[in-house]
C-alpha cells in the first residue's frame, strides 16, 4: 500500500500528535532529514500514519538523551529496537518483587495526585523513601509519577490545575524532607536554577535535593533566569558548580545564546551541569560551551561526587589536616 492511500495529517495535527512544536518538526526534516512528508499542489506538508509513529520513536529517544543528529538517519525497525534497549536497561529494581513494589508506589501517588489528595501522596513519598531510600524515591518514584502526570495532562485525564497542583505538592514535600540533611560549613556550593525562557524547574529542583543529599551547599534560583543573574549569584556565594535544567520549551531559538554568554560570564573553571528532558535538543551548543550531560538524574550524584574530589581542600580543613 503506498504512503498515499494512508491517513495523511497536516503539521497542525502532527504536532498534536507527537508533542513536538512545528519547528522541531520543521528542522528535524530539513537538518537530519528525519521524515520526508508528502507536499500538496499547494506546497503544504503532509504526514501519513507512519511519520507520525517516527516522530513519536524519535522524540522518545530524545527525552532519553539521544542526540537527533545521531538517531535521525535509523531505520524505523532500528529506531523501535533502540527504544526497546533503553526501556530494558532502565534503572529499576532488579527484584521482581521491589519492581512490582515500586510500580505500586507510582500508581498509588498518581492516584493521589488526581485526587487532590496531598496527606495521601505525601504518605507514599514516606514509605517509599523508608523502603527504597531518599534518592531511590526521587529517581524511581517522583520522576516517573511526575512523568506520568505529564502524559495524563497531555490526553486529558488531568486538568491544567490538577498538573499544577501536583507540581506544588511535590516541591513542598521535597522542600519539607529534604531539611532532614545536614550539610557540612565547608561543603562545595553548587547554585540551581533554568536558564531564561525554562519556566519548568521541577527537575532542577528535585536535582538541588539530590545535592543537598550528597553534602553540597544548594543555593536554589527559582526559575528562568538571565545569564547575567546567573553569573552574579554565582559570583556572590563563591559557586564550585552550575547545575541547569533544560525541559521546555525544546525550540527555544534564544536558549543558545543564552548559554554561550553564560559561560562567558563564569568564571572558565566552574563546572556547568545541564540536564531535563530538553537537553539533546541543544546538544551542539551544550559541547561547545564545555558544559557536563546529565541525562538522567541517577548521573547527578557521581558527577558531583567527581566535581568535589578535584576541588582543593579549604584552607581551615587543611590546616586541621596537618
Amino acid at each position: 500500500m503506498s504512503k498515499k492511500t494512508l491517513h495523511m495529517h497536516g503539521i497542525k495535527v502532527a504536532t498534536t500528535l507527537t508533542g513536538l512544536s512545528d519547528h522541531v518538526i520543521r528542522v528535524w526534516e530539513k537538518r537530519y532529514n528525519a521524515v520526508t512528508p508528502e507536499r500538496t499542489t499547494t506546497n503544504r506538508r503532509l504526514y501519513s500514519d507512519s511519520d507520525i509513529a517516527r516522530l513519536q520513536n524519535l522524540s522518545k529517544l530524545v527525552q532519553q538523551g539521544c542526540a537527533i543528529s545521531n538517531i535521525a538517519s535509523l531505520s524505523d525497525q532500528e529506531l523501535d529496537a533502540l527504544l526497546d534497549s533503553i526501556t530494558a536497561s532502565e534503572e529499576t529494581p532488579q527484584n521482581p518483587e521491589k519492581t512490582g513494589q515500586v510500580n505500586q508506589f507510582i500508581l498509588a501517588a498518581s492516584s493521589a495526585i488526581r485526587h487532590l489528595d496531598q496527606d495521601r501522596l505525601e504518605q507514599v513519598f514516606d514509605q517509599a523513601a523508608f523502603d527504597l531510600g531518599y534518592s531511590g524515591m526521587l529517581e524511581l518514584v517522583i520522576i516517573p509519577v511526575m512523568q506520568q502526570v505529564g502524559e495524563d495532562w497531555f490526553h486529558g485525564l488531568i486538568t491544567t490545575a490538577d498538573e499544577h497542583a501536583a507540581t506544588s505538592f511535590i516541591k513542598e514535600y521535597l522542600s519539607h524532607t529534604v531539611r532532614s540533611f545536614s550539610v557540612d560549613e565547608n561543603a562545595p556550593v553548587l547554585v540551581v536554577t533554568t536558564p531564561a525562557g525554562q519556566l519548568h524547574d521541577l527537575s532542577a529542583f528535585i536535582g538541588s535535593c539530590q545535592a543537598r543529599k550528597a553534602g553540597w551547599k544548594v543555593v536554589y534560583l527559582g526559575a528562568s533566569l538571565p545569564a547575567n543573574e546567573i553569573a552574579g549569584s554565582i559570583s556572590r556565594v563563591n559557586a564550585t558548580a552550575l547545575l541547569l535544567s533544560i525541559v521546555y520549551p525544546l525550540d527555544d531559538s534564544k536558549l543558545p545564546g543564552e548559554l554561550i554568554q553564560l559561560r562567558k560570564q563564569c568564571p572558565e573553571n566552574l563546572p556547568i551541569l545541564i540536564g531535563g528532558s530538553g537537553l539533546s535538543n541543544y546538544a551542539q551548543t551544550i559541547t561547545e560551551i564545555g558544559a557536563i550531560n546529565i541525562p538522567h538524574i541517577s548521573g547527578l550524584s557521581s558527577e558531583l561526587l567527581k566535581i568535589r574530589q578535584s576541588r582543593p581542600m579549604p584552607a581551615i580543613a587543611l590546616k586541621e589536616a596537618q
